[in-house]
């Protein structure tokens, strides 16, 4: 296999007058990969609570201009908005018309690159008990249908290709990157299928090597990455938004303000001017990063090095009580190194 580069970033929750994300945090991210000399660019989920009213961005990064492949995956917040449906959502998910599709009107897929292979699953399915059947997120919904159990799942649909694929990855002897948005990790608030993924990373491991070594999650807008039975799990921070925690006071105040890009409806800038941070509706329970955060990640047949960027807290307001204490302004570098046999 040749040696495989690519940037990474989760949660950058782009909404015009919601949070503070901006076209420049986007095109920050994008140069960076192009300095970097990235195979491609993937997001890890909630890359905007509005596509359909977002063109700036969604444009942005679909054409961008370094011609960048980009990719992204279903986070719990990708149909928010009206209008965004599945059918509308899945064409904004990639550049890249040769991925397979795990099916009809679904919202996972792999694609293959360099000898490795880049699975991107969905962990937005759930249990409807009354109609016995799993459900995926509806349009205008930031989550499950209302009753639903065991969120953030795949189902046993999915869970049977994600085998099929990887199975087929093992006999091809092609490592993997697994995402999804909500985390495969023994973790709280982990996806419900956690013990069932974990067994099928076993098992293809088992036919292959090095079958599955890495597996990315964002969703969480924490940072930890560790190695565990040979495969690196890798917890991606949120770009912008660092703590999120429902208040009922400001902690921003009128002098605190960032710079607005106007935009209108086919996503042509007509302008920019200061806005106050306060101003956003969702800034009262946001505690925001000074600058967008994201990763470079290489792999070789040795190593996988991650290269992650590092920031403050905006305005130095930090969160008064952390509930996880993986709420930094960072997302961690390092380099793990596979057992040679």
């Amino acid at each position: 296999m040749l040696d495989l580069t690519f940037s990474v970033f989760a949660d950058f929750h782009y909404k015009k007058g919601m949070y503070a994300a901006t076209v420049a945090d986007l095109e920050a991210i994008l140069k960076r990969a192009s300095d970097e000399n990235v195979d491609f660019i993937i997001h890890a989920g909630d890359f905007s609570n509005d596509y359909v009213g977002s063109p700036e961005v969604v444009n942005l990064y679909l054409d961008n201009p370094y011609k960048l492949p980009a990719y992204g995956i279903y986070g719990n917040h990708e149909l928010e908005s009206r209008g965004n449906s599945m059918e509308t959502v899945n064409k904004f998910l990639t550049n890249d018309k040769n991925v397979i599709w795990g099916g009809d009107s679904v919202g996972y897929y792999y694609f293959d690159k360099n000898g490795y292979r880049i699975v991107c699953t969905d962990t937005n399915y759930s249990w409807n008990e009354k109609l016995q059947v799993w459900e995926h997120n509806k349009t205008a919904s930031w989550g499950e249908p209302v009753g639903n159990k065991v969120p953030n799942s795949l189902g046993p649909v999915q869970l049977e290709w994600l085998e099929r694929v990887l199975t087929d990855a093992a006999k091809q002897k092609k490592s993997c990157i697994v995402l999804g948005h909500a985390s495969f990790t023994e973790r709280a608030k982990a996806s419900p299928d956690t013990e069932a993924v974990l067994k099928i990373f076993q098992k293809v491991n088992q036919i292959e090597e090095k079958t599955v070594i890495l597996c990315i999650n964002g969703h969480y807008h924490t940072n930890r990455v560790e190695m565990k039975d040979g495969i690196v799990y890798f917890d991606v921070n949120a770009v912008l938004n660092g703590s999120w925690e429902l208040k009922k006071e400001h902690h921003y105040t009128k002098e605190h303000t960032f710079v607005y890009e106007e935009y209108d409806k086919e996503g042509r800038k007509t302008g920019e001017c200061e806005r106050k941070l306060t101003e956003l509706w969702q800034s009262v329970n946001t505690h925001y990063f000074a600058s967008p955060l994201d990763a470079v990640v290489k792999i070789s047949d040795e190593c996988i090095e991650i290269t992650g960027s590092e920031t403050t807290w905006r305005y130095g307001v930090e969160p008064e009580s952390y509930y996880d204490p993986d709420i930094m302004p960072k997302i961690s570098s390092g380099r793990f190194c596979f057992e040679k046999r």
